[in-house]
């Protein structure tokens, strides 16, 4: 009986293990997203296994499943869903966003993941996608005009331009105003972001105000970038890419200058000029240049040359080429990258080469994931040089020193051609540019390192403890280089030209580690309580020095040993520490309502170890309406949550500074003997650190699942103890002094519109973002006596005025507004120096538009910035020269002052009458060289600008053309950057935004960069 019974149940389990086995089958299918586009990278897994896959580009998907198994589709900022296998094969459909899902994406201080109806500040991201549009070379260009509350300011259009971060309006006189930037977790520095391969990064959370930061101290006191890299996904198939970018870029206007008058002086023509004071064009051949010993000369048409200044500038090209590796497994994930940059600037011989190599890699070991995030950057530049002649001037004051007759681009054989060599420009003052080109260069290297390691342990299922250790290495060589010239004493020629090299190098080391501590507990039924607890160390060392030797004995050999006299170098150390201990508590009522409160304690080695430590307090309320009413969700809106927050703090003392460091004299060590000499900055010993108290209220709105979304901020931030040097009285020998002074007030108000206008499973999708920023600091009080500080150039705080104002020289006016003259000469008296405008925007408003329609996308980004003025060096520069359009404005003859008066009463008691017949003398010439170019009101530009930041168009080929190839994707673009600008009438010189200095002297700038430019071409996407 028991044999037969085992025969029964054999059978049995053989005829369930064959039933078994034809219910096994695959299940395929294409997942679309809500507007019917496929959705790639949706994780597909069979609840319960570790069986899972990803949807491909096309959003297909195939996996092996039993009839009645449950597959589990997951991705982020969309709604989980499970579906039941049946009898069909295929499984198809569209996902839902999940409003509580996106909610989730926050990457806030230290790396930590939080949900954003928790955080009671506000917090806005940008995606890979979005940031790499037209594939710039650095992400901060990919930043403008896409993030509400953010401004960045290009700097210069070099091959390699600079760019500065500003988070919510300048808040600080005299210290650091930019953002903090966060990698992978781990503090860093702009140029670490700026090294950064774009198309490495995966995401970048902007925490807008200090409170959102405040866990970091004092580096981020005027919020943070949080770059978060690409790190591949687990379980997920090996996949291969290919990124190839072509621009080409060129010069996209030149300065507006007249073209009436050519070469000469006081109206006489001169051959060697290089201003343009001469006669009108008439168009008869002239002399142009010296006369040489055997009698010849060169001759031109006395005529002006079109685009003679802008034929100097070739086309500049770019290239870029992109390979990147990414997969995982069950419980890994990785991501490789190799990446190349090609630059040809849009000056002969500027070139600048980059390679990025980067390797991330995370490992889960049970309860433990380890993790790197590692990258290696190297570049090369090689420019021109930025002294150039004897007057040290930029190669763009020689090109700007050309006159309207002059076809420039015929003089770049300097070596063979008589007319274009040294001794034979026609130039009596100013070299030929494609000679500086060739005889004036600055060439670097700079390698970097930048990388961390970090262990999350899952002590328990409430208790998290990560440990995290950064390195941040940088390391630079130059060498820049300067010919000797020397002409003969015949006829006029610039001066003597002598030459030097300097060679240079910096090291600079960062090291920081963090520790901390997360709880997640729930208190009762309705209360849920979230703790951080850490401690972090930042260890900064930098180190640079210079050599160099002047007056070269071998031609063309630039070596620090070929100098005459004693070589000139310098040499500076720097080291800073700084220790911290912070805790964060977030305490939550039915997921409603969150009060958030945290803590820092700070120790700094750059105060007085007496007194060197300070505490950042900070707290916050998130209230979720829809959440504590939800029959608010009833109707469409999705969510609805206000928040607010105050916190506290601090600016810490730049490196040194509390010391009065003595250095030594330039004619020491005498023999034996040295010398050396008293600082001429005094600093005040009860100095401390500068304190920032800040008050944020916010909103977020989502409507219509999703579809339509407005996130807005009011931040009101005091500023007090400001770190200024401020000048002292003339007896105390001293040219600075560095002290605590005065309150500043900085208003922002900043939001984003984000939305779907159309939507179609198989039409037309167009997405649309409105940003809109506004911050204005004024200077309430500056005190000690002090009514204004200058921050360089025409750039000042000014006591009562919005900071920073320019304050120049200006006209002399009546009542009534009208310009005040003399009674003999009838040229405008000069007035005192007058706060002439801020050099902010009024407000800033970016706008991005994506459209899509069946493998088509097209997308770009407007930026307006308006309400501000700058300070054009340039328009005031070329006044010499007789360039300007105002300068034949009345024909280059005396003229009445239009809309003036003159004073016939007394400087006691004035009495203004209008001057209808009373002319400017020296209309020709000297009023424009002297009295109008004294007056710097007149180069005080609107800066108001409207910019195509970038266009791009792409094509993304059917997977029925390139599935037979294993190709996974293939997408076909064309791009372009800043392709339209838009300038009011006054502003005729070049970009406002470009600046001479990455500082808070914002607005002053056109005469050291090169002109503005624009660039277009073409991208290839691959992947295997």
């Amino acid at each position: 009986m028991k044999t037969k019974f085992s025969g029964i149940l054999t059978l049995f389990l053989a005829f369930v293990v064959q039933l078994s086995f034809a219910q096994e089958k695959q299940i395929s299918g294409t997942i679309s997203d809500e507007n019917g586009l496929p959705l790639p990278g949706v994780n597909v897994i069979v609840k319960g296994t570790t069986n899972g896959t990803q949807t491909d580009f096309d959003g297909n998907y195939s996996i092996t499943a039993n009839q009645g198994d449950v597959l589990s589709y997951s991705f982020v900022g969309y709604a989980t869903k499970e579906m039941t296998v049946g009898a069909s094969n295929t499984m198809s459909f569209a996902m839902d966003p999940d409003v509580q899902a996106i909610d989730e994406v926050v990457i806030t201080a230290l790396g930590i993941k939080r949900e954003k109806k928790e955080i009671a500040y506000q917090a806005e991201a940008i995606e890979s996608e979005k940031l790499s549009t037209v594939n710039p070379t650095t992400a901060a260009q990919g930043l403008v005009g896409k993030i509400s509350g953010l401004q960045i300011n290009v700097q210069d259009n070099g091959v390699n331009p600079s760019s500065q971060i500003l988070l919510r309006g300048l808040r600080s006189i005299g210290q650091n105003n930019s953002a903090l930037i966060v990698i992978d977790g781990s503090r860093a520095t702009q140029g670490a972001f700026d090294d950064l391969n774009p198309n490495d990064i995966e995401n970048i959370n902007v925490l807008k105000g200090s409170t959102a930061a405040a866990l970091y101290g004092s580096d981020a006191a005027n919020g943070a970038l949080i770059v978060t890299t690409k790190r591949g996904k687990e379980n997920s198939k090996f996949t291969v890419g290919v990124r190839s970018t072509t621009t080409f870029t060129q010069v996209a206007y030149m300065p507006d200058f007249q073209t009436e008058y050519g070469t000469g002086w006081q109206g006489d023509y001169d051959p060697i000029e290089n201003t343009n004071w001469g006669p009108r064009f008439d168009g008869v051949p002239r002399q142009v240049g010296p006369t040489f010993d055997d009698g010849t000369y060169q001759t031109l048409p006395y005529a002006p040359v079109d685009d003679n200044l802008l034929n100097f500038y070739q086309t500049g090209v770019n290239l870029q080429n992109n390979v990147y590796f990414t997969g995982g497994g069950k419980n890994s994930s990785f991501y490789m990258s190799l990446g190349h940059q090609d630059t040809e600037g849009i000056i002969k011989n500027d070139d600048y080469e980059r390679t990025t190599v980067r390797v991330n890699a995370s490992q889960r070991l049970g309860n433990l994931e380890l993790s790197l995030n590692s990258s290696f950057f190297r570049d090369n530049t090689n420019v021109v040089g930025s002294t150039i002649g004897s007057q040290d001037r930029p190669l763009y004051w020689f090109v700007l020193n050309t006159p309207a007759n002059i076809p420039l681009e015929n003089y770049q054989d300097w070596r063979n051609d008589l007319y274009a060599s040294p001794d034979g420009y026609f130039n009596g003052y100013y070299q030929n540019p494609y000679w500086a080109i060739d005889t004036n260069r600055n060439t670097d290297r700079t390698n970097r390192l930048n990388g961390n390691i970090q262990a999350s342990w899952d002590v328990a299922d409430w208790l998290n403890i990560t440990g995290r250790f950064s390195l941040n290495r940088a390391t630079g060589t130059g060498k820049n280089w300067r010919a000797e010239q020397n002409y003969t004493g015949a006829y006029t020629r610039p001066d003597a030209v002598s030459s030097f090299v300097t060679d240079s190098e910096f090291q600079s080391t960062i090291y920081t580690s963090d520790l901390l501590a997360t709880g997640n507990f729930t208190l009762f039924e309705d209360f849920s309580l979230k703790t951080i607890l850490g401690a972090t160390s930042y260890n900064q060392r930098y180190r640079q020095s210079s050599i160099t030797a002047n007056n070269l004995s071998i031609l063309g050999f630039y070596d620090i040993s070929n100098g005459t006299g004693e070589l000139q170098g310098t040499v500076d150390e720097q080291e800073k520490r700084t220790y911290g201990f912070f805790a964060d508590v977030t305490l939550g009522y039915r997921d409603f309502i969150y009060l958030n409160a945290s803590g820092r304690q700070d120790y700094t080695s750059t105060l007085n170890p007496d007194d060197n430590s300070y505490f950042y307090p900070a707290i916050g309320l998130s209230f979720v309406v829809s959440e504590a009413f939800p029959s608010i969700k009833e109707g469409p809106i999705d969510l609805l949550k206000i928040s607010a927050n105050n916190s506290t703090v601090y600016n810490d003392l730049p490196i040194y500074q509390i010391n009065e460091r003595y250095a030594q004299s330039g004619s020491f060590p005498f023999g034996t003997i040295n010398g050396f000499f008293a600082p001429g900055t005094f600093v005040d010993p009860d100095i401390k650190k500068e304190k920032i108290n800040s008050t944020e209220i916010n909103l977020n709105l989502s409507m219509f699942t999703g579809r339509l979304t407005l996130d807005g901020s009011y931040a009101k931030t005091m500023i007090t103890d400001n770190i200024v040097n401020t000048t002292p009285s003339v007896a105390s020998g001293g040219t600075n002094f560095l002290t605590n002074i005065g309150e500043l007030e900085n208003n922002a108000f900043d939001f984003t519109l984000a939305g779907d206008i159309l939507r179609s499973d198989n039409g037309l999708n167009w997405n649309s973002a409105l940003t809109f920023s506004s911050a204005e600091t004024t200077v309430n009080k500056i005190g000690n006596g002090v009514t204004s500080v200058n921050l360089g150039s025409n750039i000042y705080a000014i006591e009562g005025e919005v900071f920073p104002q320019i304050q120049a020289t200006s006209y002399v006016r009546d009542p009534q507004g009208r310009i005040v003259v003399d009674a003999t000469n009838g040229r405008p008296l000069i007035g005192d120096l007058k706060p002439l405008g801020k050099t902010t925007p009024d407000y800033v408003i970016g706008w991005t538009n994506s459209l899509s329609y069946k493998g088509f996308n097209l997308s770009g980004t407007l930026d307006y910035r308006t309400g501000h003025v700058y300070y054009s060096q340039l328009a005031d520069a070329m006044e010499f020269t007789g360039r300007s359009v105002e300068s034949v404005s009345t024909n280059r003859q005396d003229f009445v002052m239009p809309n003036s008066v003159i004073n016939v009463g007394t400087a006691e008691n004035p009495q203004y009458v209008a001057n209808n017949n009373i002319p400017v003398t020296g209309g020709r010439q000297s009023y424009w060289t002297d009295t109008y170019n004294d007056i710097k009101e007149n180069y005080v530009r609107d800066a108001t600008a409207v910019k195509l930041r970038e266009i791009a168009l792409s094509y993304d080929l059917p997977s029925k053309l390139i599935e037979n190839l294993k190709l996974s994707k293939v997408s076909i673009g064309v791009v372009g950057r800043n392709l339209i600008t838009w300038l009011p009438e006054e502003n005729r010189f070049s970009d406002p935004e470009f600046n001479n200095t990455n500082s808070n002297a914002i607005g002053t700038g056109g005469y050291f960069q090169s002109p503005p430019t624009r660039s277009y071409g073409f991208n290839v996407n691959i992947e295997f």
